[in-house]
């Protein structure tokens, strides 16, 4: 297991911050039935998650492999996402839903197994029919 360099967690750290605050204004959004601002704020939030992704993985290290940084960064974000998400269900039970978090969960844990899948047939970047022909 590699440890995480600086800039992953970094990513960490701004992604739990992120996730927080989204879940909050979230929660608050929906309880005073303010449906255009959970629009607003859920784009808001994904151009900010993109962007922390963005940058703190361009100034990442450039020895680690293109395939492995991504799914590093994919990884993380899953494991800070849901982290704060679970938290949230067990502070206010009464307003997320158990199951729908539980879909989340699963649906996305698929989607980071297929990434991982994709990165184990790879050597830094390149596929084994380009190294081996």
């Amino acid at each position: 297991m590699k440890k995480l360099s600086k800039n992953q967690i970094l990513f960490a750290v701004i992604s739990l911050v992120l996730t927080a605050l989204f879940l909050h204004s979230l929660n608050y959004f929906i309880a005073n039935q303010q449906w255009k601002n959970i629009q607003i704020f859920a784009v808001a939030f994904g151009v900010f998650m993109f962007l922390n992704g963005l940058i703190n993985g361009y100034f990442d290290s450039k020895d680690m492999q293109k395939m492995e940084l991504s799914f590093s960064y994919h990884l993380i974000t899953f494991i800070s996402f849901n982290a704060v998400q679970f938290l949230y269900l067990m502070l206010y039970s009464s307003r997320f839903s158990f199951m729908n978090t539980a879909l989340t969960t699963l649906f996305w844990g698929v989607g980071v197994f297929v990434h991982y899948l994709s990165t184990k047939n790879t050597i830094k970047g390149y596929s084994a029919e380009e190294l081996f022909d």
